[in-house]
């Protein structure tokens, strides 16, 4: 690999009286020596924290990502590396990190779990407080951050990283990373620089008063109709009515508007099995968590659940109108069972063919 050996950085010897040179090698042997840089101390990637981990190659249904980071927050970031050598650089680049985002939120949690541990990849379990659960509802989301690596940022980069930017939600970053490298002898020299990190940060600013989390209140109000907005009403005064203790999660966990779930716990159990959210539309809908949580993710707990809505819990959950529901009691009723079978202590994802109507006793 060939590169431009001008990186302003000159060398020699401490107490050498001779003239300074250029470092003997001023390029990366390939793309794999830049990956490695990057999965060895993935917080050098814009808006990734110290403690941040990482694998190299994650496969995915587009492909394998070239470095994939999870922060101790559950932040997910997708790093793509290309060479200023590699001349389809600035078409590929782009193309590829969006795919694999994509593939990631298309093949979801336990798919990318699965991966994460045939790769290597240390421990999720141990992410910070909340990082593991905030982890999968981050890939249900799609929210994932794009980051295009390389040795040489030029105009035409930045161009792409402004408009990514412009055009994506305000919960998702999009940055480039330089890494320029060199090596003199056993001495190996990195000049880090950055772009497009203050520009994710700005849009997320000015889009902080929008991206709040809900309030019951907040939820309520944004409905568009009546009827939907007494259906929700009764399913809130509904899980209030349940309260005999089990757990230590709230009732309820509100997701961050406008766009995420409010999440129903009823007896306070860590998995909730349903969740509502207001479409474009302001049209109340719900879904069936059995394809939400790694751990129990289409248990037959699911089963009886899924039937009422006319789907299937080993399939991917479908987003449903509230206001569809043949029978909103008896929907609730279900509900709860649901939670507890899914939260009894021997919860296990279970892969079996279920008879859908053989309900759950």
């Amino acid at each position: 690999m060939t590169q431009d050996p001008d990186l302003g950085v000159l060398v020699r010897r401490v107490g050498s009286t001779s003239a300074w040179t250029t470092p003997e090698m001023t390029a990366y042997v390939n793309e794999d020596h830049l990956q490695r840089i990057i999965a060895d101390d993935p917080d050098r990637v814009p808006g990734v924290p110290e403690g941040a981990i990482a694998v190299r190659e994650l496969p995915t249904s587009a492909g394998p990502a070239d470095v994939c980071i999870v922060s101790p927050d559950g932040a997910l970031t997708i790093v793509e590396c290309k060479l200023a050598s590699n001349s389809e650089r600035r078409r590929m680049v782009i193309g590829q990190v969006l795919d694999y985002a994509a593939a990631i939120w298309r093949d979801g949690e336990a798919a990318f779990h699965e991966q994460w541990a045939r790769r290597g990849g240390d421990d999720l379990h141990a992410l910070g407080e909340g990082g593991y659960e905030q982890l999968g509802r981050n890939i249900a989301a799609g929210r994932i951050h794009l980051c295009l690596a390389v040795d040489q940022i030029d105009a035409d980069l930045r161009r792409l990283v402004e408009y990514l930017n412009q055009i994506t939600r305000d919960d998702i970053q999009v940055t480039a990373l330089q890494l320029s490298y060199a090596r003199h002898g056993d001495l190996e020299i990195l000049i880090p620089s950055t772009y497009g990190g203050e520009i994710a940060a700005a849009k997320a600013r000015a889009a902080a008063g929008t991206t709040t989390r809900w309030t019951k209140d907040t939820f309520l109000d944004s409905i568009g109709s009546d009827a939907d907005r007494a259906s929700a009403e009764k399913l809130f005064a509904l899980l209030d009515q349940v309260d005999d203790r089990r757990g230590t999660h709230d009732d309820l966990w509100y997701g961050n508007k406008p766009g995420g779930g409010v999440f129903f716990h009823p007896y306070g159990l860590r998995y909730a099995p349903i969740q509502l959210w207001i479409n474009k539309t302001g049209q109340l809908m719900a879904y069936g968590n059995w394809y939400q949580y790694d751990k129990i993710k289409y248990h037959r707990g699911f089963a009886e659940l899924a039937h009422f809505v006319g789907q299937d819990h080993q399939s991917t959950a479908k987003g449903f109108p509230v206001a569809g529901l043949p029978d909103l009691d008896q929907f609730w009723s279900i509900t709860v069972r649901c939670a507890e079978h899914i939260n009894r202590p021997d919860a296990q994802p279970d892969h079996r063919d279920v008879d859908p109507d053989t309900a759950i006793a």
